[in-house]
């Protein structure tokens, strides 16, 4: 019998060979998915991301490009362009532009593997991309991407920021992430991140961007890197300003080590970088800033500015400069009050609440003794906007104060020169002087106001 089988199956291989000119006509695309026709996308991808800068994108379904132990979705052709023209807009051109084209060229990954679903884990948690080597990336949940969904789970900067972090390794590879960055929070690490104690608030009290940067301080400097560039310098400092005092110093430190590293490892400018990401967010896909926690103005509005001094012969005018516009009005009107007998020095802005200011002016009598003026203005804060409105209060909120509003060699220059100055138009409240940067040791010891449309006509002074 066995014998017989064996004759029977060699005659059947002999025939079929035997039969060339049938074999040659097979039309092989009908039958191999290897090697299917080329599509729109594939020449997109061809022209875009292949010919420009070396990068193969794999997006039909290969089981063989992951773990094969898991369930994954192959990916909705409808998401492959949007997701790589994101990849495009927000990781491979800035980088370009900033870097060099040379620089994104060689370090950018050559492949790109995209599936539908995420990669669950035994741990509960799931996996959204992967960085093989620094030659491929793995991106999961391709089929959840919304462009229109900017800030979502599945929008637009939680997928790069998937992107930025996976590049920071590749980085890491080619240069190693300083030793004094993992001696910031050495202790806390923990690579039971998943656990239910490691909640995100105690991350954040711990000195950590995120829950899962407590895995180890890889993980810890590539989230700082890609939550910094993906959503932005006002959500960061919103988030290190709502975090213990501990807590704060721990995430600028790494903040510094990060902006430090692509500077010396790779001549990068990570602040022009950060911005230029973040400037095509809003261009491209009309992302929003979250309102500033720690501007000028919600300082106002949460009470955390009791008195601004504006006193032009301060030093910091000299040294910061001032509002020629401002220090006119300010000469006309001393001039006003010199000519009847009293010497103005210096003006302040007392904010007794988030919704009331009084103007008080200090004048010198004619025997040197000193006074003020005080005159009382309801006031409207808008964080968001940073706008600020000022209302005269009338009658003056509080009559028994030494001469509130009443003095006549006051009144007529108070009336002419500040009074439609505070009340017609609409002012910006700012960090100012704009010179003092966050690196400089006087960085919000001073604080001001200009003229909503005409920066030229701002004050500013010393915060108490």
């Amino acid at each position: 019998m066995l014998k017989k089988y064996l004759i029977v199956c060699l005659s059947f291989i002999l025939f079929i060979s035997c039969n060339k000119e049938a074999a040659l006509e097979v039309d092989m695309t009908q039958y191999n998915s290897d090697n299917p026709v080329p599509s729109e996308l594939d020449d997109w991808i061809m022209s875009t991301l292949t010919n420009v800068y070396n990068i193969d994108v794999i997006y039909r379904y290969n089981r063989n490009l992951t773990d094969v132990s898991k369930d994954i979705a192959p990916p909705k052709l409808d998401r492959i362009k949007p997701v790589m023209e994101a990849v495009l807009n927000l990781y491979l051109k800035p980088y370009g532009e900033l870097a060099g084209e040379a620089f994104i060229k060689k370090y950018a990954p050559k492949q790109y593997v995209l599936y539908g679903s995420v990669a669950y884990n035994s741990n509960g948690s799931v996996t959204l991309g992967t960085a093989d080597g620094g030659r491929k990336v793995i991106l999961y949940d391709v089929n959840n991407f919304k462009t229109g969904d900017v800030e979502g789970s599945s929008g637009v900067r939680r997928k790069l920021r998937t992107i930025h972090h996976e590049f920071t390794h590749i980085l890491n590879q080619n240069v190693i992430i300083p030793p004094e960055f993992q001696e910031i929070t050495k202790a806390d690490y923990d690579s039971d991140w998943t656990n239910s104690a490691n909640t995100e608030e105690m991350a954040k009290e711990l000195g950590f961007v995120s829950r899962y940067a407590r895995s180890q301080y890889t993980e810890d400097f590539a989230e700082m890197t890609a939550h910094l560039l993906i959503h932005g310098q006002i959500w960061f400092d919103n988030y290190v300003f709502t975090a213990p005092e501990d807590a704060q110093e721990k995430l600028r430190k790494k903040e510094e080590q990060v902006v430090q590293y692509f500077k010396t490892a790779f001549n990068i400018d990570f602040r022009e970088l950060q911005d230029e990401i973040n400037n095509r967010l809003k261009e491209i896909y009309d992302a929003h800033d979250p309102a500033d926690l720690n501007s000028f103005a919600a300082w106002l509005d949460t009470e955390k500015v009791d008195k601004i001094v504006v006193d032009l012969r301060e030093d910091i005018y000299n040294e910061f400069g001032v509002s020629e516009v401002f220090q006119q009005r300010w000469l006309d009107y001393k001039a006003d009050v010199d000519g009847r007998g009293r010497f103005p020095t210096f003006m302040q802005f007392n904010f007794a609440s988030d919704v009331d200011m009084r103007l008080e002016i200090e004048y010198l009598n004619s025997g040197g003794s000193s006074y003020f003026y005080y005159y009382d203005f309801d006031m409207d804060v808008e964080p968001e906007t940073k706008e600020v409105r000022f209302t005269k209060r009338i009658p003056e909120g509080d009559s028994g104060a030494h001469n509130n509003g009443q003095l006549s060699h006051g009144l007529p220059g108070f009336e002419e020169f500040w009074l439609p100055y505070l009340t017609e138009n609409i002012f910006i409240a700012e960090w100012l002087p704009s010179d003092i940067d966050k690196e400089h040791p006087d960085f919000r010891s001073y604080g001001g106001f200009y003229v909503k449309d005409d920066p030229t006509d701002y004050f500013y002074g010393t915060l108490e």
